[in-house]
This record gives C-alpha cells, structure tokens and sequence, in this order.
C-alpha cells in the first residue's frame, strides 16, 4: 500500500492511494490540469489512475472529477446523493463510469475492498472510507470533513495502519478570526468541522499497535495554524504515552508517497 495526500484543505483535496498496482484516488478536488501536476510530484499520472471515490458534492472534493473521468475514461464512486447534489458541477459522466455506493462494502479490480461509512457534515450526504488492501489486509482510514466522531466512525477506524483525519481548527482562533457568527457556528457545529482537540483525542482513544502512520488533514488558513496543530496533537499523545507518525498535510504540497 502506498498513499500521498496530493493537498488538502478549503482550496481542494484529493489522496493518491496505491495497492497492489491499482491506483486510485479519493476525491479530486483540483482542476484535471493540477490533479495531474500534483501526481507528477510523485512519479504518477491520471493515466494509471482506476477510480475516484468522492466523499460529498462540495466543490474542493470534485471540481476535477467529472473532467478527468470524461478524459481518460476512470469510474467514479458516488453515492446517489452526493452525484444529485453535485451533477451540475461533474457534468456528463458516462453510465458505465457513474458507479453509485451505498454502506455496503465493494471490491475494485479484485484488489482493493472499500467499506464507506456514513459521516457528520453539512453537505448532501458525506463519507468516509476505509480501504484493505485484500492480499495483505494493510488498511487506511480516511475522512477530511467531518463534525463529530461517533461510534460508527470509532468502528470502522478500528486497527487501521493509516490514518487520515481532519484537524480543521483551533476553538479560539474560530472565535477570534473575522468568520460572521453564523459561519464559526456552522464549523464547530456537529455537521461542521473537527477541532484539533476533538482529532487529538479521536487519534489517541483510536490507537493500536498496528497505526503506523497518521495524516492530518483539512487545516483552515483562518482559524488555525501549523504550530497549534502540533502542539495539540502531541500533547495529548505525550499525556498518553503514545508516539507514531503524524504528518500535517497543506493545501498546495504533495506529501511525499509513503509505502506501509
């Protein structure tokens, strides 16, 4: 299994994920012209790339979508409310390429199994994913926009070796930024944002001998910043006894490919 968060943030997400040769991506919120640029950086092209998995319709999780797809003829896994939400922004996808998801697991190209799972946020509906490598069972976990951590997400993080959660904001940062209220309500909502204390203990309760690797994703320019972010997340692994990886992604770098 090989992952590269190719940027993540308001401005556009997508995640580069690699398992058995089978190359895919979740989310492309970048035009088809960056997406392409951004995967370059890691050796990597549209050309190899075998599905996209969107998490929800917001447009920096599927502005390059529809393009790509249309271009070089890769699936896109929906779910039916995300692709009516967002129809308009993907465009005209072909019915063999419009591939509709539900809870229940599915398999691509007999190597990679992918469980979605329902998430807190304010879109249409919105998803995260966890994705086993069938030959290894290696697993990621992945959401990027994300209110509140329930059990079901609990569940479905459960032992996995890769992570990648959003730690969207500092509480008093959002209380001090120049957001209107309605809109600091809206991010620390449940159907919001993740703070970065919420990520901190999600990450430590969530932890077991098999993490390897831990990505932080979504960080707002606004209402928080690199060195907040770090220093609340290893304060409260340090405070548990807890030391692995962790690596906060930005919106405009390519992480390098890390091979678990």
């Amino acid at each position: 299994m090989e992952v590269s968060i190719l940027g993540s943030g308001s401005g556009g997400n997508s995640t580069f994920v690699n398992i058995d040769g089978v190359k895919i991506l979740v989310d492309a919120g970048f035009s088809g012209k960056k997406l392409e640029e951004k995967l370059n950086n890691i050796g990597e092209t549209l050309t190899e790339i075998k599905g996209i998995l969107i998490t929800h319709e917001h447009t920096d999780h599927i502005q390059g979508a529809g393009i790509v797809s249309r271009k070089y003829n890769i699936p896109i896994y929906i779910t039916k409310e995300s692709y009516l939400a967002g129809s308009a922004k993907l465009g005209k996808i072909s019915e063999g390429n419009l591939i509709f998801i539900d809870t229940f697991e599915f398999i691509i190209k007999e190597k990679i199994k992918v469980q979605p799972f329902d998430v807190m946020h304010d879109a249409e509906r919105t998803v995260g994913f966890r994705i086993e490598e069938i030959s290894s069972g290696k697993t990621l976990g992945i959401s990027t926009d994300i209110g509140y951590i329930d059990t079901r997400v609990r569940a479905f993080f459960r032992d996995v070796n890769i992570m990648i959660i959003e730690s969207n904001y500092d509480y008093q940062m959002l209380m001090d930024c120049n957001y209107p209220w309605d809109l600091k309500d809206r991010v620390k909502s449940r159907n919001g944002h993740l703070s970065n204390n919420d990520a901190a203990r999600f990450i430590c309760d969530n932890y077991s001998s098999n993490l390897k690797k831990v990505y932080l994703a979504h960080i707002s320019k606004d209402s928080n910043k690199f060195s907040i972010v770090s220093h609340t997340i290893t304060s409260e692994m340090n405070r548990r006894n807890i030391s692995i990886p962790v690596e906060i992604t930005t919106q405009d770098t390519v992480t390098e490919l890390y091979k678990l």
